[in-house]
């Protein structure tokens, strides 16, 4: 029933997804970093670049047809930190962006941010990019698939209720399958305690459904209205972030989408709610200090002026 209602909402009520078109659904700026490896045939990492694009940006995803300017925008960057030219061996830091533009203006707001500093590979010229969801491959592979996933899942969330918990169940059969992998990232007993396994689990644990609900609220019930109706608008994002400070308050376990949720997000939070009433911005600068105690001189400064629109 979830994945039907998906559908007809997207093909109702999302510009740019229609049968007739044909673009993949991602438009990824996909780069290799490779300054800090010194030695050794540096083009490489040129190849691995061109084949990481491909692999994302011209890979079918989904069952939907998007048209090409309604691409989901999103990034991402394998930063290299060890490189063996003798084996293609290699550790990397993948840094992962998803930005989802707001209805009726030019701003972009950041759905989540985050740095995976567990991913080793082996990568050699022209090697192939292998992957199917029932054979994942290596764990090159498998990681960014994994992201692809975790970036489709909270885009679709923010349009439609649950919108994404199909790509979140693709995002965890990768986990599942992973666990053979000798490789870090993909288990629950590992040092880091947000590695992709306590992603996976906290997008499809039960006990954080609010997160869907929290999307959805924040972005189509909140951002995209800043335009027409800021007030109410404003209204949605402190009941989606009231959700997020229920979450966060459990502590139960792994809450990775919280933290995902939250990176980047103080400046815009600040720059809604400056132009609220006084009593608005009082109560937004608790529930958000609330939340992220770390961030308190940030938040304050939502009781100190107009602020900068985010709505046009």
């Amino acid at each position: 029933m979830r994945i039907l209602l998906l559908f007809i909402f997207l093909g109702a009520s999302m510009p740019g997804i229609r049968n007739e078109a044909r673009a993949q659904e991602l438009n990824c700026t996909l780069n290799v970093v490779s300054t800090k490896i010194t030695s050794g045939d540096k083009t490489v990492f040129e190849d691995l670049s061109k084949a990481l694009n491909q692999f994302v940006n011209n890979r079918r995803w989904t069952k939907m047809r998007f048209q090409s300017q309604e691409r989901i925008p999103c990034s991402m960057t394998l930063d290299i930190q060890e490189y063996n030219s003798n084996t293609g061996q290699m550790k990397a830091y993948l840094s992962v962006q998803l930005r989802r533009p707001c209805f009726k203006s030019t701003y972009s707001s950041t759905v989540f941010n985050l740095i995976d500093r567990d991913l080793s590979f082996r990568y050699m010229k022209n090697d192939p990019l292998n992957y199917t969801d029932n054979s994942i491959g290596s764990n090159l592979t498998a990681t960014m698939a994994f992201y692809v996933y975790i970036i489709l899942g909270n885009y679709f969330d923010s349009f439609a209720p649950d919108g994404g918990s199909i790509f979140y169940t693709q995002a965890q059969n990768i986990v599942m399958q992973a666990q053979s992998f000798a490789e870090e990232g993909w288990r629950s007993s590992e040092r880091n305690d947000n590695n992709r396994y306590w992603i996976a689990d906290s997008y499809n644990n039960g006990n954080y459904e609010a997160i869907h609900e929290a999307l959805y609220r924040y972005y189509r019930l909140g951002m995209d209205m800043m335009f027409d109706d800021p007030a109410t608008a404003r209204t949605n994002i402190l009941q989606a972030m009231e959700q997020i400070r229920d979450l966060n308050k459990r502590k139960t376990g792994g809450l990775a989408c919280v933290q995902l949720f939250m990176e980047s997000r103080a400046d815009e939070l600040v720059n809604i709610y400056q132009p609220a009433a006084q009593d608005e911005k009082q109560r937004a600068t608790d529930l958000f200090i609330d939340i992220e105690p770390s961030k308190i001189d940030t938040y304050k400064k939502i009781m100190s002026g107009a602020g900068a629109s985010v709505s046009r």
